[in-house]
């Protein structure tokens, strides 16, 4: 790592090569690789895939869900570690974009984007491969103090296992290492003057990169992400990866949130099916789901207003996002007949929205009946008529026995539904790369969110999201969910928090992570 950044910083930061459609490189950006970076790493590992590198236990691919299958055969490896999908590369490269790169590499613009990006790369495999050996420790320490990790692991207890697994000894040691390592390794050969240093450099401060530089990084970057997925990795040692989502489209966006993570998840996840959404969440508080799948917004954005004040109200908080690619709909009938026969649609609100044209041009005497979110699609036909569909996945129709009438359905408005991972294991690492959730009330007055809005301005906090919403218990005041950059602990988001107890009837952060979505959008454009 230390080699590593020491040749990162030959080059200036040239941010182009992290800026999301960067007109500099609209020849080789792709849907799947937004930016210069993600599009060299991307094809840096789809040939190192090809030859079975991230089938090894130490290796995590930042693009797993995009990789091929290996072109060797397979590798029989004795296996250390539990079944997990734990992979906190999206944080990593997160981190090292807003906070190593700017401290590491002068600032400016050289246009040596392609060597300067063959350096990333290099930093962010070896950050990579060394925050995840944290599973290996994870696995001696449980191996060495198995009693006490399981009373911890039994009880959800994360700061308990933090406590258990932290020795201050050891990395006060660890940093000392570093320290000497960064100034030996790290020392300009010639002097300003262009003569030998003759070792003289450490005493006169010519370094390549400053050893405190690189001393700070492990102590506030490195380290604690090592042991986050330490913690991680604890928490699923005795029972595995179990993840709980309700319905179809809950599977699917666990599934999708998964594949991001690890080659393949089949083999280290069990998936924890429940009837409705509240069911999910109690899943999760109860200890018997690791983390839960449940829905924010739909396809149009609207807010799941019962889901996300569940969430805010509970002691949860939320991991990560999810952007699920909607599949496309079909009409489903009870039996065969053609589209202009059309007398009645069943679906779900976002679903019908972007029927109105059609049905104006195909069957306009048809009636339009909106159906709740879980609802049984063969009760919603029966009495219903001969000439009722039901607008609906194809495989939401074929699991219960429904024939998919042939006509071409209109395809969705907006790309993707948001949903949210939540888990009880405490709030991820700040990676200068966050947003926030925030859930506060303000009583029905004149001018309550406007001290709102004014606080958040004086603290410089960026909000990127709000919606309000009455209170689902009945209350009088009203809800809100915002969205703002930044990180819980970050100086001027805790600030913040702080100022906003005083003009609101309650605040609560409900996660901070590096989330999938742009601002000021439930879903991707």
């Amino acid at each position: 790592i230390i080699f590593a950044l020491i040749e990162r910083a030959q080059f200036c930061q040239n941010s182009p090569t992290s800026e999301r459609d960067h007109p500099a490189f609209g020849n080789v950006l792709t849907a799947s690789a937004r930016t210069f970076l993600d599009h060299m790493l991307l094809e840096h590992e789809r040939l190192h895939a090809s030859v079975r590198r991230y089938v090894a236990p130490e290796e995590h691919a930042f693009f797993a869900a995009q990789l091929p299958a290996p072109a060797l055969g397979h590798l029989q490896l004795r296996p250390v570690l539990q079944p997990n999908a734990i992979n906190v590369n999206d944080q990593i490269k997160a981190m090292y974009i807003n906070n190593i790169v700017p401290v590491v590499c002068p600032p400016g613009d050289d246009q040596q984007y392609g060597s300067a990006t063959i350096c990333d790369i290099t930093v962010l495999q070896a950050l990579s491969k060394r925050i995840h050996y944290g599973k290996f420790v994870a696995e001696s320490k449980f191996r060495k103090q198995t009693a006490e990790y399981t009373t911890l692991i039994e009880a959800r207890d994360a700061d308990g296992i933090m406590a258990l697994l932290t020795n201050s000894a050891v990395e006060e040691k660890l940093l000392r290492r570093v320290r000497a390592k960064a100034s030996a390794y790290g020392q300009d050969i010639e002097g300003p003057s262009g003569e030998a240093a003759d070792g003289g450099s450490q005493a006169a401060g010519h370094f390549k990169v400053d050893p405190e530089i690189i001393v700070t990084l492990y102590r506030d970057y490195i380290i604690p992400l090592t042991k986050e997925v330490e913690v991680m990795y604890l928490l699923e040692r005795l029972q595995g990866c179990q993840v709980a989502y309700a319905n179809s489209d809950g599977r699917r966006a666990a599934e999708h949130y998964l594949a991001a993570k690890s080659p393949d998840p089949s083999t280290a996840v069990h998936y924890v099916p429940c009837k409705t959404v509240p069911a999910v969440i109690s899943a999760v508080l109860a200890g018997k789901a690791s983390c839960g799948v449940v829905p924010l917004t739909d396809s149009t954005g609207v807010l799941d207003v019962g889901t996300f004040h569940r969430v805010a109200n509970q002691d949860i908080c939320i991991a990560s996002d999810v952007l699920l690619p909607h599949e496309p709909l079909v009409l489903a009938a009870e039996a065969v007949f053609r589209p202009q026969e059309l007398r009645a649609v069943y679906g779900q609100l976002s679903h019908l929205s972007r029927l109105d044209d059609w049905l104006a041009s195909t069957a306009p005497g048809a009636q339009v009946c909106m159906l709740s979110t879980h609802a049984d699609l063969k009760v919603a036909l029966q009495g219903a008529g001969p000439q009722a569909a039901v607008l609906c996945t194809r495989e939401e129709a074929a699991a219960v026995g429904l024939p998919i009438l042939e006509c071409d359905v209109p395809g969705p408005s907006h790309s993707s539904s948001r949903f949210l991972v939540i888990s009880t294991a405490g709030q991820a690492l700040s990676t200068g790369a966050d947003r926030t959730v925030l859930f506060f009330k303000v009583v029905h007055a004149s001018g309550a969110l406007a001290k709102v809005l004014d606080v958040l301005t004086r603290n410089e906090v960026n909000l990127e999201n709000i919606l309000p919403y009455p209170d689902p218990e009945g209350g009088s005041e009203a809800c809100f969910f915002a969205e703002c950059a930044g990180h819980v602990e970050d100086q001027r988001v805790a600030r913040a928090l702080e100022h906003l107890r005083a003009c609101t009837e309650c605040v609560r952060c409900v996660g901070s992570f590096v989330s999938s979505a742009l601002p000021m959008s439930g879903c991707n454009p």
